[in-house]
């Protein structure tokens, strides 16, 4: 590895941010199959935070079957990955106070899913969360649409019209193996937390809020204030006249 190479920016877990990381130390490696049909190779680095020291591992590799052909000829595809995992790709899960117990099994498997690169996983976990929703809100249907399309009776229709997203793109994902890209993926965890939200969690906020506000009232009641004593007024000092100077 050229010098210029032995140093990397990389998200650092324990800093929270990208840092400048130096490397330790590299080891090249080269495995084929059992029968050798195919065979993939690489470099493993150890780096070390500039500013923490905490290390992490990089698996920068390649395979036989790593290629992309353009008009020039082949070039072959680097990947790599890091241990730990760098949280900077991870989706934190969210918590939700009533939740039932087998629909926040579920919404955890989603986010981790995802977090794992486990996108048709993810895509199929995400139509049954919302069908379970359905579920647990007593809307009945005979398939997931009619469900969602019972859920107008609790949220905008409009919302409810884009939900149907849900119903589409898991289909894809359960029958053609289609699975959305990045954006779309997290924009549709972002839309299940909302609704999750609104059902599971902002109703025990809000009550949360009252009885709090109301706590700080009647503690102000039986606490009042004591009154303020009225200032001291002092006596004004006559001016000094030309006859009060010394030597006058």
């Amino acid at each position: 590895m050229a010098e210029a190479d032995k140093t990397s920016w990389i998200y650092c877990n324990s800093c929270q941010h990208n840092t400048r990381h130096v490397l330790v130390a590299s080891k090249e490696y080269h495995q084929d199959s059992p029968d050798e049909s195919a065979g993939w190779w690489g470099e493993y680095r150890l780096w070390a935070c500039a500013g923490c020291d905490t290390c992490v591992m990089e698996d920068y590799y390649t395979g036989s079957h790593m290629v992309s052909y353009t008009a020039t000829g082949e070039n072959q595809i680097y990947e790599n990955t890091y241990h730990p995992k760098r949280a900077s790709s991870s989706r934190p899960s969210k918590h939700f106070v009533n939740l039932p117990e087998k629909l926040n099994t579920l919404y955890s498997e989603v986010v981790k899913s995802n977090n794992e690169g486990l996108h048709l996983l993810c895509t199929a976990g995400l139509r049954s969360l919302l069908e379970g929703v359905c579920a647990g809100k007593g809307i009945r249907g005979t398939n997931l649409e009619e469900k969602i399309e019972g859920m107008k009776a609790l949220l905008p229709e409009s919302i409810v019209k884009n939900l149907h997203e849900f119903r589409f793109m898991g289909n894809r994902a359960v029958h053609e193996l289609e699975a959305p890209n990045n954006f779309e993926l997290s924009t549709a965890l972002d839309v299940i937390e909302d609704i999750l939200n609104f059902f599971y969690a902002l109703d025990y906020k809000a009550s949360l809020l009252g009885k709090i506000r109301a706590a700080r009232r009647e503690g102000a009641q039986a606490n009042p204030a004591p009154a303020s004593a009225p200032a001291k007024r002092t006596a004004a000092l006559p001016a000094e006249g030309p006859s009060n100077k010394l030597g006058g």
